[in-house]
């Protein structure tokens, strides 16, 4: 029985905070939808405000004073303006800009209909491919994802590339679902007698060329377009890149070989998975973050285990891991 003398046997606190979290993250969500950041790089009162932006006055300032509270806003003297973290990543002006990848995951991963799926499943198929290639809108996914690529994963990639190959190497990349390609655009970046082809869907490869012409690297990064799990490569590489992309491949066991047989003998794959554990249980970033495609019917997230068992069956060797686990690197075995 409840009692006015002694505590609960467990705290509540994990429960009831997910309320404000979500609170927190609507408002995020909102203040990106309306552009709110790019005004805030400087103090702005909120009559100067209101005029620049044409918004309800009082539930502006209503929704600045809960950014406030959130510690995503300064307001002195009864001016707002945005902390250095804020403007970098949240002014649509800013190079690091990160609203659009933020926007693009929160549709992506929206469960606004999860009582019903799990009541009575999904309605209707939203894809015709079960390797997920059309429910997916790639291209706006790697879009959204060039800033986020700069918050340590290209980092990370290229100090790998860098205890495989001296600076002065000559070799070839294949970068396979490459999407933005800024991996293989780095690598010809840092390694100047590097050459890359990357290969994606056709609506993807746009962007990819378009990044490219960006980048002024269209003499050493070409692009390739088709299905790479219908379409052959068409030639052997010194390194392959598998970032991200083994699950969407169908049977694993086929595309590794696949992967093997485009390979140089002294060539190496970078493989980088979710780390899914058996139980799909975790890791939570990606459990949850594929969870609403999985209700809609997808079931494409592949345990890190059968990504590594298939890696064995090709009789390939892993030779170099990261510290998180989920980036390796493979090779032919030696003899």
């Amino acid at each position: 029985m409840k009692s006015a003398i002694k505590m609960p046997q467990y705290s509540a606190e994990m429960f009831l905070r997910k309320s404000y979290e979500l609170l927190e993250t609507e408002l995020m969500y909102a203040s990106i939808d309306l552009d709110i950041y790019k005004y805030l790089k400087s103090p702005i009162s909120l009559d100067k405000l209101e005029l620049q932006t044409g918004y309800h006055k009082r539930n502006l300032e209503l929704m600045l004073n809960a950014l406030t509270s959130m510690n995503f806003l300064i307001k002195k003297d009864g001016k707002y303006s945005s902390t250095p973290e804020t403007n970098y990543y949240l002014n649509s002006n800013s190079e690091m800009f990160l609203g659009d990848h933020i926007l693009y995951w929160r549709d992506m991963t929206n469960l606004g209909d999860l009582v019903s799926l799990v009541k009575h499943g999904p309605k209707e198929k939203k894809f015709n491919d079960d390797n997920g290639s059309d429910f997916f809108d790639f291209r706006s996914m790697g879009q959204g994802a060039r800033n986020t690529m700069y918050l340590g994963r290209v980092q990370n990639f290229i100090s790998i590339i860098k205890r495989l190959f001296k600076v002065n190497d000559e070799f070839s990349v294949f970068d396979m679902g490459g999407g933005s390609g800024l991996l293989s655009i780095e690598i010809a970046r840092n390694f100047p007698n590097s050459k890359a082809v990357i290969f994606d869907q056709p609506q993807v490869i746009e962007l990819t060329t378009e990044i490219i012409k960006e980048y002024k690297m269209e003499d050493r990064v070409k692009t390739q377009s088709g299905n790479f799990v219908k379409d052959s490569f068409n030639s052997k590489y010194n390194l392959i890149i598998a970032s991200g992309v083994l699950d969407f491949v169908g049977d694993i066991d086929v595309m590794i070989k696949k992967l093997k047989d485009s390979l140089t003998d002294d060539g190496y794959i970078f493989i980088s998975t979710h780390g899914i554990n058996e139980e799909f249980t975790g890791p939570k970033t990606y459990i949850l973050g594929w969870l609403a495609s999985h209700l809609n019917g997808l079931n494409i997230l592949k345990p890190d285990s059968t990504v590594k068992k298939a890696i064995k069956n090709a009789k390939l060797e892993i030779v170099l891991k990261d510290e998180s686990g989920l980036r390796y690197v493979v090779r032919k075995k030696r003899e």
